[in-house]
């Protein structure tokens, strides 16, 4: 994968097949107690030009993500696809070089906490009995 190259696409609601990538991210509110009302948020967020959508590809990789910011922080509101593992360097590289102080990530998988802990994500608050908020410090050092 080192040798593949990786491209995040921002996605706009202008394009023709927008229902589609917003379809395809209906799976990352599934274990919420209010899923539907979660998902139609993003969606009025991403459609008011509040949050933007990424499509990261490469082989192998093929995730969608839903991300804004609140106060210095890159918050992942939704995420879903395939090849994880390999696209969060180039997430967390990105954010960085945009000056974010950090990034929050809320998930209802115990699965995907394992996997964030793995790229230095700690678990920052337990919302609820199946959520949990991880936040990762970019604090890059100068010298």
């Amino acid at each position: 994968m080192a040798n593949e190259k990786m491209t995040i696409i921002y996605l706009t609601a202008a394009r023709a097949d927008w229902g589609y990538h917003l379809n395809q991210l209906k799976p990352a509110f599934n274990g919420s107690d209010s899923a539907r009302a979660e998902f139609e948020e993003m969606a009025e967020r991403l459609n008011s030009g509040a949050a933007a959508l990424y499509l990261v590809k490469a082989k192998g990789v093929l995730i969608r993500f839903v991300g804004h910011v609140t106060d210095g922080v890159y918050h992942i509101n939704a995420m879903t696809g395939r090849g994880l593992k390999h696209a969060a360097p180039l997430i967390i590289e990105r954010c960085q070089a945009m000056g974010y102080q950090a990034i929050s990530y809320h998930t209802y998988r115990n699965g995907m906490g394992r996997i964030l802990r793995g790229f230095g994500f700690e678990l920052d608050e337990q919302i609820s009995q199946t959520e949990r908020r991880y936040l990762l410090g970019l604090e890059v050092s100068h010298g």
